[in-house]
C-alpha cells in the first residue's frame, strides 16, 4: 500500500480502554479540531502501516455528555474490524481526512514484526484496497 496524504490528521497513543473497554477513542482537542462539535457517522478507511492490509468500516463521532448543560466530552466510537482487533495499548494511530475527503484511520503497531506472522497465517479474509500516489509518509 503507498503512502497517505492527509490533509488534516492527530495522532494518538492507544490506552487499554479505548480498545477493550469502550470501544471509543478519547476525543482530545486535536481530533475535536478535524471533527467539529456536530455527532455524526463517518465511513472510515483502516490501513495497517506497513502491510496491504486496509479495511472500511463506520466509526460514530459523538458528545458522551450531551444532555449535560454545560459539559461536552466527545468520543469516536469504532466498529470492530480486523484493523482495530491487531491493536494493543501502546501502539499509535493517525486519525484524519485524506485530500479526498476520506476519513481514515491509520494503525502503527509498535512491534510490527510480530503482526506480520498473524498476516501471512490466516487473515486473507481482509479487504484490501489500493491508495493513489501519496506525498505523507503514512
Amino acid at each position: 500500500m503507498k503512502a497517505q496524504n492527509l490533509k488534516t490528521a492527530c495522532i494518538k497513543t492507544l490506552s487499554k480502554s479505548e480498545l477493550y473497554d469502550q470501544r471509543e477513542f478519547n476525543g482530545v482537542t486535536a481530533l475535536k479540531n478535524i471533527l467539529g462539535d456536530e455527532n455524526r457517522v463517518i465511513e472510515t478507511t483502516f490501513i495497517l502501516r506497513g502491510s496491504n492490509v486496509s479495511c472500511n468500516a463506520s466509526v460514530t463521532w459523538y458528545d458522551a455528555r450531551e444532555s449535560h448543560e454545560t459539559r461536552s466530552e466527545f468520543r469516536l466510537y469504532y466498529e470492530s474490524n480486523p484493523i482495530t482487533e491487531l491493536a494493543v495499548p501502546g501502539d499509535n494511530i493517525v486519525i484524519g481526512f485524506d485530500k479526498k475527503n476520506i476519513f481514515t484511520c491509520i494503525l502503527f503497531k509498535k512491534m510490527m514484526r510480530s503482526i506480520k506472522g498473524l498476516l501471512n497465517n490466516g487473515l486473507g479474509f481482509i479487504n484490501l484496497i489500493k491508495k493513489g500516489s501519496t506525498r505523507f509518509p503514512f
